[in-house]
C-alpha cells in the first residue's frame, strides 16, 4: 500500500509540472534533450520580480533544553596516598578552602639520612585536601578511611548549588549566532513561568545529542541534518525551582536590526555573510549579483551591501543549474522506484 501511495504522489507531481510548462526528464520517458538543454531548462524555473525595501529583522532561536547541575570543580589527590580521616561526608555543604579529607603519603627523603632512618622504614606525612570552591560535595560516597588513592585520582566534585540549562544548536543554525546572544529566556515544561537565563557559553555538542541522520526526501527535497552542532548553556536563577533532568524551551535572541535593507531568504542563494541574487533591470535583463548578508530570522535576511531600496530581484531565486537540477537525488531510490513503476502492469 505504501508503494502505491508513493507512486501516485510521483505521478501527480510529474503531471503538475508538465501542466505548468516545465519539462522534467526522468525514467518515465519524454522528449530527448541533451545535457546542456536540460540544465538550461532547470535554470529557468524561478519566481517573479519583487521590489527591495526596508524592514526589521529580529532573529530568534527556540531550542529544546535540559536542566543540568553546574559541573563544579574536581577535588584531586595529586600525590595519591591512603585516606586517614574524613572531615565531611558526601552531600555536605562546604565553603571554599574548607578541609574535606586527609591522606597519608610517603615523606620526601631527607638529604644525608643515616642507617637509623632505613631501619625504621619509610616515613609518611599527612596531607589535607581542601575544597576547591564553595558548594556541595558530590561523588565521595564510596570513599572510606583506609582506601588507597592513586596519584591524580579525583576524590570528589564540589559544585555550587546552581543549575544550568543546556540546548543543542543545529549545525546550520550556528550561522545565525554571529555574536554572543543578547538575551535568553527559559521556559520549563509544566514548571514556573518563563524567566531570563544568563548566557554561560557555547561548546561542542556531546556525541548523540544532535538529531540522527535521516534519508533524503525526493518529493520535498528536504532532509534532516546528520548531527554536529554545538551546545549553548545558560545559568538558571537560584530562586527558580528546578530539578536535574527536567525539560524546557530556550528562546535565544541573536539580535535585531531596524530600518535596514531586507529580502526574503528565498530570494538569495546563501544565508550567511555572502549571497547571490538575481537583479532585474528596467529593460527586463537579469544580472547575477553578489551581496553581503547580515542578520536572518529564517524568513528574511538583512542585506548589508550590494542592493539598494527600489531595485528589483527575483523571488524565489531561480534554480542554480550547478546544484538544483530536478530529479538529481538518490540513485538507489531511482532504481527501486523505476522497478516498482514499470512493474505496475505485471
Amino acid at each position: 500500500m505504501k508503494k502505491w501511495i508513493i507512486i501516485g504522489a510521483a505521478l501527480t507531481l510529474v503531471l503538475g509540472l508538465v501542466g505548468s510548462g516545465y519539462l522534467l526528464l526522468s525514467s518515465f520517458g519524454g522528449a530527448d534533450l541533451d545535457e546542456d538543454e536540460f540544465i538550461s531548462q532547470a535554470a529557468d524555473v524561478g519566481g517573479g520580480p519583487v521590489e527591495v525595501g526596508l524592514g526589521t529583522v529580529s532573529s530568534l532561536l527556540v531550542l529544546d533544553a535540559t536542566v543540568q547541575p553546574e559541573p563544579g570543580k574536581a577535588l584531586k589527590a595529586n600525590k595519591g596516598g591512603t585516606v586517614t580521616h574524613l572531615w565531611l561526608d558526601n552531600g555536605a555543604a562546604v565553603e571554599n578552602g574548607a578541609p574535606v579529607l586527609n591522606v597519608s603519603v610517603p615523606a620526601e627523603p631527607t638529604a644525608g639520612g643515616g642507617e637509623d632512618d632505613e631501619e625504621s622504614g619509610p616515613a609518611t606525612t599527612e596531607i589535607t585536601l581542601y575544597a576547591p570552591t564553595a558548594g556541595t560535595i558530590r561523588g565521595m560516597g564510596d570513599v572510606r578511611v583506609g582506601d588507597v588513592l592513586e596519584a591524580g585520582a579525583t576524590v570528589a566534585t564540589v559544585a555550587p548549588d546552581q543549575f544550568r540549562a543546556v540546548a543543542t544548536v543545529p549545525a546550520n543554525d550556528l550561522y545565525r549566532l554571529y555574536d554572543n546572544p543578547e538575551d535568553i529566556m527559559l521556559k520549563i515544561d509544566k514548571g514556573p513561568p518563563a524567566t531570563e537565563c544568563e548566557f554561560i557559553g557555547m561548546g561542542a555538542a556531546e556525541e548523540g545529542s544532535a538529531p540522527a541522520e535521516e534519508e533524503f526526501d525526493p518529493f520535498t527535497g528536504e532532509s534532516e541534518g546528520s548531527g554536529g552542532g554545538a551546545e549553548i548553556s545558560c545559568r538558571i536563577p537560584s530562586d527558580l525551582q528546578v530539578f536535574e533532568g527536567v525539560k524546557g524551551k530556550m528562546s535565544v535572541s541573536t539580535g535585531e536590526v531596524e530600518d535596514v535593507v531586507v529580502i526574503p531568504v528565498t530570494a538569495v542563494r546563501g544565508t550567511a555573510e555572502e549571497g547571490e541574487v538575481i537583479v532585474v533591470g528596467e529593460d527586463g535583463t537579469e544580472e547575477n549579483r553578489e551581496v553581503g548578508l547580515g542578520l536572518s530570522d529564517g524568513q528574511f535576511v538583512e542585506v548589508t551591501e550590494g542592493l539598494e531600496v527600489g531595485e528589483t530581484i527575483m523571488d524565489p531565486v531561480p534554480l542554480d543549474p550547478r546544484f538544483d537540477i530536478p530529479g538529481d537525488h538518490d540513485e538507489d531510490y531511482d532504481e527501486e522506484f523505476e522497478g516498482d513503476f514499470y512493474g505496475m502492469g505485471g
